[in-house]
């Protein structure tokens, strides 16, 4: 897809006849000459800049007024916000982010006395594979651009519902939020602040989905006050509804437990914080953990929660139907933090019981893992038997899709490599 400046629109016009004859619908009016639709819609398009509590930038893309005091951006770029500012020119205004819908990756900001014109929502009928687009936003913040495409597909999901518009080229960079607009300058999509040369990159949101941000917005929220209070207490802030909005869809910007050393009696503070991911997995803390969105661990290369991450079990320390598989076997070995572990357990699921976390009880199972773990120091040195017991006990939020609890205590082996481990680990917040 192709991107111009304001200065180059005239161009397009001649360069371009083939297409803007193409895009005549006769139910929606006469096709715009793109300079004349670049002058109708930019106005309703503004630049979004979020930053942190400290003022720093933490990322730039766009916004679109669809309402009185109104606009809608993708929610990634709202993620760890302390502040929300829409700016053109040399005028800004401060949002406030009034309906997530983090699920769909699309947000509405209120935005009051905001003096943009409001963009027309296109009809979904309207859509038609072979149409021109337009997209009009700005890139990593900077002046507004026009890029010329084309809707390549229509997604839907087994029910026959929109679920994405395919672009027939990836959109550049930096142009999360921007709106994509029909020849006759209604909106029809907005971009998402995907990473380009990501398996979305040329994926855009339906715009029929705006009409549907009141009642999946206020869904959204209701459900975060069945979620694990947060430990800030700004929860007024942009970036406490938009962390905790993609908590609910499975999206949480931090997930905050507290270790317990039994053995010094001493507590740390474990932080595992959101990276952009994809629909099929989701990661924290630059990759050093990696899940699937039902819970399932692809990988963990960083050991911040002691015992818990450095002996945790291949796929992590539940199973996906635990009613169905009760009891299981786990044998394998991991080298994380300079010293390799073998393990051979045997899990037992137990009684389901009830924890509060956050000021609310959750519904949790408890596992119980019994065996035998194998130390060895530096990665590998053998020195004697460093063999020990083991005994572990998880509790698993089904509705959380996480471990709650975890306790963990083994002390094996002689000399300078004999281990003793007792820990206790707790989910403080999700937000």
């Amino acid at each position: 897809m192709k991107y111009l400046s304001s200065p180059a629109l005239a161009a397009i016009a001649i360069a371009l006849p083939i297409l803007t004859a193409h895009a005549q619908d006769s139910r929606s009016g006469a096709a715009l000459p793109p300079d004349a639709l670049f002058a109708r819609v930019s106005p309703s398009v503004w630049v979004v800049q979020a930053s942190d509590a400290q003022g720093k930038v933490l990322a730039t893309g766009s916004a679109v007024a669809t309402g009185a005091g109104t606009a809608v951006t993708s929610c990634q770029l709202l993620a760890k916000a302390g502040s929300v500012t829409l700016k053109r020119d040399n005028v800004s205004y401060g949002a406030a982010l009034a309906l997530p819908d983090v699920e769909r990756d699309l947000c509405q900001l209120r935005i009051p006395n905001l003096p943009a014109a409001v963009a027309e929502v296109a009809p979904a009928n309207a859509l038609q594979v072979g149409m021109p687009l337009y997209v009009i936003g700005a890139p990593r913040g900077r002046e507004l651009t026009l890029g010329i495409g084309m809707l390549g597909g229509i997604r839907r999901n087994a029910a026959g519902e929109l679920e994405a518009l395919q672009l027939t080229a990836a959109a550049e960079s930096g142009l999360g939020g921007a709106g994509v607009f029909d020849a006759q300058g209604r909106l029809v999509g907005l971009l998402p602040a995907s990473a380009a040369g990501t398996a979305v990159a040329n994926l855009a949101m339906p715009a029929s989905w705006i009409a549907q941000l009141p009642e999946r917005g206020k869904q959204a929220i209701e459900r975060l006050a069945s979620l694990p209070a947060t430990a800030s207490g700004n929860s007024g802030t942009a970036a406490t509804v938009a962390s905790q909005a993609g908590a609910v869809a499975g999206r949480p910007s931090v997930i905050e437990y507290q270790l317990h050393d039994r053995l010094t009696n001493t507590y740390r503070k474990v932080v595992y914080r959101f990276d952009p991911s994809t629909d099929e997995q989701i990661s924290f803390n630059n990759g050093g953990w990696v899940e699937k969105p039902s819970g399932e661990v692809v990988s963990v290369t960083s050991a911040i929660a002691g015992e818990f991450d450095s002996v945790m079990p291949p796929g992590g320390w539940t199973k996906e139907n635990l009613k169905e598989e009760a009891a299981w076997r786990a044998r394998y070995n991991s080298t994380l933090g300079g010293s390799r572990s073998n393990m051979d357990l045997n899990a037992t699921v137990m009684e389901d019981t009830a924890l509060t976390i956050g000021g609310r009880e959750f519904k949790v199972v408890r596992i119980e893992y019994k065996g035998y773990t194998q130390r060895f120091p530096n990665a590998g040195a053998v020195v004697g038997n460093q063999y020990g017991r083991y005994l572990a006990n998880v509790w698993f939020s089904p509705e959380l899709k996480r471990v709650v609890r975890f306790e963990a205590e083994t002390r094996g082996g002689a000399g300078p490599a004999a281990f003793q481990v007792r820990e206790t680990l707790e989910l403080v917040s999700i937000r």
